[in-house]
C-alpha cells in the first residue's frame, strides 16, 4: 500500500544510526570467551538524546510528520511515546489531535487519522473506528483511512467488515504494486472465511496484474494447500500445470506441488503420478529434482511402504547421483547400515565433489566401529577440500580414537606449517592440542599467536593464562603487558589490562591499570565503571563511592538513565557494606524536597529506604517522585514492588494500571501481574479481565488461554471455559498433556 511503503521510507530517513564499537576492542578474559558488552552509551538509554534536539522540537517534528503522513504507524508511536515521556500519559497528545481535527484546513484529515491511531494505541478499538469513519468522510478519496480501519477490523476478527474496507481500499488504489497486495489480503480473508468463490475472483485479479508470474498464477493453489485445503488445491494447482505446460522451469515445481496436494489427499496413485511427471519434467541437474524425491519418499513413508520404494529404486539400477544418495539414506533410514555404506560409495564415484554426502558416510562407518575405512574416507575429504582445517581434525580424532597418536602428530604439525598466519586455524590447533594433553605443543602455538596476532590480543591473553594455570605468574603477567604494546590508544589497553588482572583476582595491578586509565581517558564511562567496580571489589569502599558519584554526576549530565540507575544501585550497596544507610536518609530528604526538587536524590532516597525496610517511607517517596516525573517507568516498578511488600495488592494493580498507558510495550506482561495480584485479593472478575486483555494482546499465548481458561472454570462459566481450552489446544498441543498432569483434563461439551 501507498502509505504504507512512504512510512518505511520516512522511517528510514529519521531512524539514526548508533556509533560502531570501536575495532580494537576485544574480550581480555580470551578470545573463546563470549565478548564484553560495550560501555553504555548515554542515547542507548536516553530517549532525547538520540536524535539532538529537546522534546519541544521532537513534539512538534513529530505532529508534522504525523498529519503529513495519515495512517503510518511509526510516527504516531514515536510521537505517543514522546508524551508518554514528558506526561506519562497522552492526555495532552489526544487535546492537541482533537483541536486540529475540528478545525476545518490542511491539518484536519491527518489529525482526525492521527486520533483514530492514538485511540488504538490506548485499545479504544471503538472509538478509534468511529474516529476512522470521520477521517474518511473529510476525505474521501484518500485510501489512508479506509486501510487502517479495515486493519483494525481485521485485528478484531471482523472479517466481513474488514473485506468490506478492503474492497473499498482497492477501488481508491492506482498503483498495481499496492493493489496487489490488497488483492492478496481479501484473498486470505476470503480463505479465512471459506469464501472460496471470493477467493478465487481475487486470485484472478491478481493474475490479471500480473499474467507472466507463475508465482501469482499458483499463490491460490500454494494458500489452498497450506490451509489443508487439499481437493481445492489439487484443482488450481492442475490448472497451473496447463498454464505452464511448455515451460519445464515451471511445470516441474507445479507437478511437485500438485503431488503434495495429491498426496495430501490421500491420492497416492495419483500423487507419484505427478511427482514421476516433474521429476520428467525437471533437468538433470534440476535443484528441485531433490523436493521432488523428497515428497516421493513421504508418500511412501506415510503409507509405510520405504522397502517397496527401496525395491522400485533397486530395480531401476540407478546410476545418477541423486538417485544413489536418496537410496543411500532409505537403506540408512531402514537400518541397512552395510548398503547404505556402499550406495553412498556409487553416488560418490559419480560426483566425488559432494562433501556433506561423504560426512554422512564417515559418521556411518565410525558410528559402526569401522574407523580404518572412516580414516580413508577422511583422506578423501582432505584431499577434496584440502584448505578445510575440520576434515583434518576430525581425522585426527579418528586416529586418535584407533590408537595411531604418531600420525595424528604428524598431521597437526602439517596443519600448523600451512596455516601460517592463519590466526583462527592455529587458535583452534591450540586448543585441539591442549585437548589431547600436547600442552608442550599448545604452549608453541601460542606463542605463534602472540607474536603473529598483533590485530588480535587475546591471544597474549590466552597465551597468559597458560603460564598462569601453569603456575608461573610473573611470566603470565610479562605476557599480558605485551598488551601495553598492541592496544591502541594507551587507555584503552590499560583497561584491557585491568580486565585481565580482575579476572585472575590480581585486584592491587587492576586498579593500578585502571586508575591510569581513568586518568588518560576521564569521559570514558566504561574505565571509569570498571575502575569503581574494582575498588569496591578489593573492598576499597570509600573510593568506590567516589567514583560512583562522579558517574552519577555524569549521567544526569547526558540524561542516561540506565547508566544512573545502576550508579544508584551501587551507592546504596557501598552504603550498606558500610553501616551507613542510615546517615545518608537526612541529606537526601533535604535535596528531594528543595526548590527545584533533586529527583535523583527522591530516587536514591527511596531505594535508601527499601535497604532499611521502611515501606511506608519508601512508598510516600515513590509517589512524589511520580508526581514529579509521570513518565518515569523504572519508579513505578519500584512503587508496584513496594506496594506488594507492604500487602497493598489493590493499589499494585492501580499502579500498574498507570504503567500501561506509560509502557504500552510491556502491557502483555503487566496485565498477567495484575490479574495475579487480583486473584490473590479474591477479585476475580478483574483477574479475568486482565487475564483476556493480556491473550489479547498475544492470541498465540497458549499458556495464557489456559490461565484464562482456568480462571473462567472456576467462575463456572463454562462455555468461556471451554473456548479458551479449545484455543490454548490449537495454538500448543502440548497444553492437554499439561492440563491431565494437573488433573485438569478440558472440558467436554
Amino acid at each position: 500500500m501507498g502509505s504504507t511503503s512512504s512510512s518505511l521510507a520516512l522511517a528510514a530517513t529519521i531512524l539514526l544510526v548508533a556509533s560502531s564499537v570501536p575495532a580494537q576492542d576485544f574480550d581480555p578474559g580470551g578470545r573463546h570467551r563470549p565478548a564484553a558488552s560495550p560501555a553504555p552509551r548515554a542515547a542507548a538509554s536516553a530517549p532525547h538524546s538520540t536524535e539532538g534536539s529537546t522534546p519541544a522540537v521532537l513534539l512538534d517534528r513529530y505532529t508534522k510528520i504525523v498529519i503529513a503522513q495519515p495512517g503510518a504507524p511509526f510516527p504516531l508511536q514515536r510521537l505517543a511515546q514522546l508524551y508518554r515521556d514528558r506526561d506519562g500519559n497522552l492526555r495532552a497528545l489526544v487535546a492537541d489531535l482533537q483541536k486540529r481535527a475540528s478545525d476545518p484546513g490542511p491539518d484536519q484529515y491527518g489529525a482526525a487519522v492521527g486520533l483514530a491511531g492514538v485511540d488504538k494505541l490506548d485499545g479504544r478499538l471503538e472509538d478509534a473506528a468511529k474516529m476512522y469513519e470521520r477521517a474518511i468522510s473529510l476525505k474521501q478519496d484518500d485510501p489512508s483511512a479506509v486501510m487502517a480501519l479495515a486493519h483494525l477490523l481485521q485485528d478484531r476478527g471482523d472479517v466481513a467488515a474488514a473485506r468490506t474496507r478492503f474492497e473499498q481500499v482497492l477501488a481508491l488504489q492506482k498503483a498495481a504494486v499496492d493493489r496487489g497486495q490488497t488483492l492478496r489480503t481479501l484473498m486470505e480473508l476470503a480463505l479465512d472465511a471459506k469464501d472460496y468463490d471470493a477467493a478465487k475472483a481475487a486470485h484472478l485479479q491478481i493474475v490479471r496484474l500480473e499474467p507472466s508470474s507463475f508465482f501469482a498464477k499458483g499463490e491460490l493453489g500454494r494458500e489452498l494447500l497450506t490451509r489443508g485445503e487439499y481437493v481445492r488445491a489439487e484443482v488450481e494447482l492442475k490448472e497451473l500445470v496447463v498454464a505452464a505446460a511448455g515451460d519445464n522451469r515451471a511445470v516441474a515445481p507445479a507437478l511437485k506441488d500438485l503431488g503434495r496436494a495429491q498426496a495430501k489427499a490421500h491420492e497416492n496413485t495419483d500423487a507419484l503420478a505427478s511427482l514421476k511427471r516433474a521429476l520428467s519434467a525437471a533437468g538433470a541437474e534440476a535443484a528441485v529434482r531433490a523436493e521432488i524425491y523428497q515428497a516421493i519418499t513421504e508418500v511412501y513413508r506415510a503409507e509405510e511402504q520405504l522397502p517397496l520404494f527401496v525395491k522400485e529404486l533397486e530395480d531401476e539400477h540407478v546410476s545418477d547421483f541423486a538417485r544413489l544418495a536418496l537410496l543411500g539414506s532409505l537403506y540408512e533410514e531402514t537400518g541397512d547400515a552395510a548398503r547404505a555404506v556402499a550406495t553412498y560409495r556409487k553416488a560418490l564415484a559419480a560426483n566425488p565433489r559432494q562433501i556433506d554426502l561423504r560426512l554422512k558416510m564417515v559418521r556411518l562407518l565410525q558410528a559402526r566401529g569401522e574407523l580404518d575405512r572412516a580414516i580413508e574416507e577422511y583422506e578423501a575429504l582432505v584431499r577434496s577440500a584440502p584448505n578445510n582445517a575440520q576434515f583434518v581434525f576430525e581425522m585426527c580424532d579418528a586416529l586418535i580414537q584407533r590408537g595411531d597418536r604418531a600420525r595424528a602428530l604428524r598431521l597437526l604439525k602439517e596443519i600448523e606449517a600451512r596455516a601460517a598466519g592463519d590466526e583462527e586455524v592455529l587458535g583452534r590447533l591450540g586448543e585441539f592440542y591442549a585437548r589431547i594433553g600436547e600442552g608442550d605443543r599448545s604452549l608453541h602455538v601460542l606463542t605463534l599467536l602472540a607474536e603473529i596476532g598483533a590485530s588480535d590480543p587475546s591471544h597474549l591473553v590466552d597465551l597468559g593464562d597458560h603460564y598462569y594455570q601453569g603456575g608461573n605468574t610473573a611470566l603470565a603477567v610479562s605476557t599480558w603487558k605485551r598488551i601495553l604494546s598492541t592496544v591502541s590508544p594507551r587507555a584503552r589497553a590499560l583497561a584491557a589490562l585491568g580486565d585481565v588482572y580482575l579476572e585472575h583476582e590480581m585486584a592491587a595491578d587492576a586498579i593500578v591499570a585502571l586508575r591510569e586509565a581513568v586518568q588518560l581517558d576521564a569521559s570514558n564511562v566504561g574505565y571509569e565503571k570498571a575502575l569503581a567496580s574494582a575498588l569496591e571489589h578489593s573492598k576499597n569502599y570509600r573510593e568506590a563511592h567516589f567514583y560512583w558519584r562522579d558517574l552519577a554526576a555524569k549521567a544526569k549530565e547526558k540524561g542516561d538513565v540506565s547508566l544512573a540507575r545502576e550508579a544508584r544501585t551501587h551507592s546504596v550497596t557501598l552504603w550498606g557494606l558500610e553501616h551507613a544507610l542510615e546517615p545518608e536518609v537526612s541529606p537526601l530528604r533535604v535535596a528531594f524536597q528543595g526548590q527545584p526538587p533533586d529527583l535523583d536524590a527522591g530516587r536514591t532516597l527511596a531505594e535508601v529506604l527499601v535497604h532499611l525496610r521502611r515501606l511506608p517511607e519508601t512508598e510516600a517517596t515513590l509517589r512524589r517522585v511520580l508526581l514529579l516525573a509521570p513518565g518515569d517507568v523504572e519508579s513505578y516498578l519500584a512503587l508496584e514492588r513496594v506496594l506488594v511488600q507492604e500487602g497493598k495488592l489493590d493499589e499494585a494493580v492501580f499502579a500498574l494500571e498507570r504503567l500501561v498507558a506509560i509502557e504500552p510495550k510491556r502491557a502483555r506482561e503487566i496485565y498477567q501481574r495484575m490479574a495475579q495480584y487480583a486473584l490473590q485479593i479474591y477479585k476475580d472478575d478483574d483477574a479475568i479481565k486482565y487475564a483476556a486483555r493480556a491473550v489479547e494482546l498475544n492470541p498465540e499465548d497458549a499458556e495464557g488461554h489456559r490461565r484464562l481458561a482456568e480462571m473462567y472454570r472456576s467462575r463456572q462459566n463454562v462455555e468461556q471455559a471451554i473456548g479458551e481450552f479449545r484455543a490454548a489446544i490449537l495454538k500448543n498441543e502440548r497444553v492437554p498433556r499439561l492440563l491431565r498432569a494437573r488433573g485438569l483434563a478440558p472440558l467436554q461439551r
